[in-house]
């Protein structure tokens, strides 16, 4: 017991050791690849026809065949493919005819696909339902954002899917249990880089 205590003790010293370690500039964008942050926290793999044929249906670029999942795009790509995120949104039928979030389909969906791994259907289910109350005011911010605004040319869907989407993306990183996160310096310095430069990610 004794034993096990200090090596307990050892890991967590070690970790804390390597975070006070990180040095953190924010002028320094170039060290940190918000189309990695899903490598971070861990979400089961796999096809996902439907985030596939949405894809394809509206153009949307998806990371690669492999990075298939809601969770593999980053928050900027989430905001600019509103239709992408609507068609996923739609054919997963987590949004009622108000075009507000359900979460009892929300719960139905995470049930059914991830039941096999209960920590991440949990997980989720918070991030979302952080993200349900928050739906108005975020799409408010969402439209008045530069980058909608530079598109604002460009075909634009209703923004809730990917304004809710964005918005677990976000909480599924800063909320990742210790058990799923990746002791990788990249994440690491990426999570602290998240935390002291609020202002500089689209992502964080």
């Amino acid at each position: 017991m004794v034993r096990a205590t200090f090596v307990i003790c050892l890991a967590v010293a070690q970790l804390l050791g390597r975070l006070s370690a990180i040095r953190v500039h924010c002028r320094h964008v170039e060290r940190i690849h918000e189309d990695h942050i899903h490598y971070c926290c861990k979400h089961p793999d796999g096809h996902d026809e439907v985030t596939e044929m949405c894809a394809k249906q509206t153009s949307f670029r998806l990371p690669s065949t492999e990075e298939e999942a809601m969770e593999d795009v980053t928050v900027d790509q989430a905001m600019v493919g509103t239709c992408w995120g609507k068609c996923v949104f739609d054919q997963y039928k987590l949004l009622d005819s108000n075009d507000t979030l359900d979460m009892i389909a929300v719960h139905t969906h995470y049930k059914k696909y991830h039941k096999t791994d209960p920590e991440y259907e949990t997980e989720m289910l918070n991030a979302f339902q952080k993200c349900h109350s928050n739906t108005e005011d975020a799409a408010s911010q969402f439209l008045s954002l530069p980058i909608v605004r530079a598109f604002g040319t460009g075909k634009f869907c209703k923004p809730a899917s990917s304004v809710i989407l964005s918005c677990v993306i976000y909480n599924f990183f800063h909320n990742c249990p210790q058990s799923r996160w990746s002791n990788s310096t990249e994440c690491e310095e990426t999570r602290a880089f998240a935390k002291k430069c609020k202002d500089v990610l689209t992502t964080m």
